[in-house]
């Protein structure tokens, strides 16, 4: 199964410690063991006028604490976000997504919202998230981008306690810095 699955790609390394996450930040899970199945999400701001970009705030956990997670989200909240979901693929004609492994570059691959195509050098932000196993990227659940179009009609869906769930997260788990607080908060956090 690994010749399917990629090295972490430097783009879903720590900015704060410039390597691969080595624990879970919900419950310290060492998760570069080859059993260990974990998810990376950045979000990134950029700067108009500029080349460039900044991680406003990135986190590793593991699929337990995922999953944990996601259960604190409410049912109104999951269904909507997977109806946005289905309508998505819909629009796109349901097809399957096909990656040519021996010729993929992450970022051609990475450089346009998975929702709804816009370029991420046209964002002013976006989330980049990819689920991996240990050292390698899984590519069954491809790498995508959650651009700010995106971001905003997801958000729109989320129950007050779905919103109340993901600004617990937040605030306990990716602190309060002075520029999360300026653009996250009151905006709501998207976990996928």
């Amino acid at each position: 199964m690994d010749e399917y699955n990629l090295d972490i790609p430097e783009r879903f390394y720590s900015d704060a410690e410039g390597k691969p996450f080595e624990y879970c930040q919900m419950c310290d899970k060492f998760l570069l063991s080859e059993e260990t199945s974990y998810v990376v999400e950045k979000a990134v701001k950029n700067y108009k006028g500029y080349d460039f970009g900044s991680t406003i705030f990135e986190f590793a956990v593991c699929l337990d604490c995922h999953k944990k997670v996601q259960q604190g989200m409410s049912d109104e909240s999951l269904a909507n976000l997977h109806r946005y979901y289905q309508s998505i693929m819909a629009e796109k004609g349901n097809q399957p997504i096909v990656i040519d492994i021996q010729n993929f570059n992450i970022d051609d691959w990475l450089s346009k919202c998975f929702f709804k195509g816009d370029e991420i050098d046209d964002m002013k932000e976006y989330q980049v998230v990819a689920q991996f196993k240990g050292n390698k990227m899984l590519m069954n659940m491809p790498p995508m981008i959650i651009g700010e179009k995106a971001m905003e009609e997801m958000a729109e869906l989320l129950s007050d306690k779905t919103i109340d769930e993901m600004n617990g997260f937040r605030e306990k788990f990716l602190g309060p810095s002075p520029e999360i607080e300026e653009l996250i908060y009151g905006k709501k956090l998207i976990m996928i």
